[in-house]
């Protein structure tokens, strides 16, 4: 079975490498990317299994990045995890982006985004 995949498309590199470390140490192929355009074309290149989506990103924001997904030429279906610091981004992200998760950063982030991914996992495998 080949490793599962995750994207992080962050701005912030600190989440990059923290996350990075995490799902790498859980035996996830990790991938990076810091603005919505990058975010895009690495979903469409490796199709993740799993993609942890910052809302508020320097070039759009998350919408931008399910919308391109969305209606792109290939169609992949996978979780999106929605994780910022601005709560007001839950409805949006949920309404908008079609987010399966929103987690908002913090003190808890590190240990609930683990337990939502296997919960993910799980589910995607019975398929």
């Amino acid at each position: 079975m080949d490793k599962r995949k995750i994207l992080v498309v962050d701005d912030d590199l600190l989440w990059h490498r923290l996350l990075r470390d995490l799902f790498a140490e859980m035996g996830y192929d990790v991938h990076c990317a810091a603005t919505c355009r990058a975010g895009v074309r690495l979903a469409e290149m490796y199709k993740p299994d799993c993609i942890l989506l910052d809302f508020h990103l320097e070039d759009g924001s998350a919408v931008d990045v399910c919308t391109a997904l969305k209606y792109g030429a290939e169609c992949p279906r996978f979780p999106v995890i929605v994780v910022s610091s601005d709560p007001t981004a839950e409805i949006i992200a949920y309404a908008e982006c079609k987010a399966d998760y929103f987690v908002l950063k913090g003190s808890r982030t590190m240990t609930e985004l683990p337990r939502i991914v296997c919960a993910g996992r799980e589910s995607l495998d019975q398929f």
